[in-house]
């Protein structure tokens, strides 16, 4: 039985995403950790949300920048899509495919709606999944401790070649 990869803090490279923007769509438990872990690591994050979405104060206090959904797609190189999977489908159709381009990646916490095929994007995007094995609130507070949780990586697909 081969046992998978474990990467620790020292596997990892931050120079290629400290280059890039994030974007973060949504605001809920995972996505607000996500947020604002990356940009206590000096990611530059933005927040995508849907027009009078609830959130958006809760954003600006946190320090973020809040865009529209497709203002987030056309700003950012790599999409967090952390919104609800019940909500993602119909998200990614009206929000985000109209606004892919080439070498862009998508980032799922779950893979429910690729692995289902409840979205399919083109051949010429990276996907990733990048799930931590436990809720949002202790994700950021494990990460606020200088530690961390365990969590799946996967690469569904990787035209860039630089995925990992």
């Amino acid at each position: 039985m081969k046992f998978p990869t474990i990467y620790k803090d020292d596997s990892v490279n931050l120079i290629l995403l400290k280059k890039m923007t994030i974007a973060v769509i949504g605001y809920g438990n995972q996505a607000r950790a996500h947020a604002l872990n990356l940009m206590d690591s000096d990611i530059k994050v933005i927040v995508g949300l849907r027009n009078n979405s609830p959130s958006k104060q809760k954003v600006e206090s946190d320090g973020c920048r809040v865009y529209s959904i497709e203002d987030a797609v056309i700003s950012s190189d790599i999409i967090a899509l952390l919104i609800p999977d019940q909500e993602m489908g119909d998200a990614y159709t009206s929000y985000i495919a109209p606004h892919l381009r080439e070498g862009h990646y998508l980032l799922f916490a779950h893979g429910y709606n690729i692995h289902y095929g409840n979205i399919n994007p083109p051949r010429n995007v990276n996907i990733i999944l990048a799930a931590p094995s436990g809720a949002g609130t202790e994700l950021r507070k494990k990460y606020k401790e200088g530690s961390g949780i365990p969590g799946v990586f996967a690469i569904n697909q990787n035209p860039s070649g630089d995925s990992k």
